[in-house]
């Protein structure tokens, strides 16, 4: 395994708005997908290439923080979802002000379903 390989997990973050997302900075380096107003947020396409383009060194262990646009979310984990199977979600959680990751294997959320 080379260095470069070995870097923090990164947290992508669907929308740069006014939230403070300093507490989800524990789980890894933040990458804003998109920032401010997204005038195309009903245009799935120019959303795909957007994040993608920031996505481009993504990693399995890598995080999205659930948060702003849906369209922006939807789109961001099925990139993760097909690239690695798999999506580690952080969540915030209001009572405690706090960060939580909940993953989402999807070979065995499918191996559930078929049960």
């Amino acid at each position: 395994m080379s260095f470069k390989e070995l870097r923090s997990p990164r947290v992508f973050v669907p929308n740069k708005s006014f939230h403070d997302f300093t507490g989800a900075m524990k789980f890894g380096d933040l990458v804003f997908l998109t920032t401010g107003r997204v005038p195309s947020r009903f245009n799935a396409n120019d959303i795909a290439r957007q994040c993608e383009e920031k996505m481009k060194d993504a990693k399995a262990g890598d995080y999205l923080l659930i948060s702003g646009p849906t369209s922006i979310n939807s789109i961001a984990s099925a990139i993760l979802s097909y690239r690695f199977g798999r999506v580690n979600f952080l969540i915030y959680d209001s009572n405690t002000d706090a960060y939580f990751s909940r993953s989402i294997v999807l070979e065995h959320a499918v191996e559930l379903e078929s049960e």
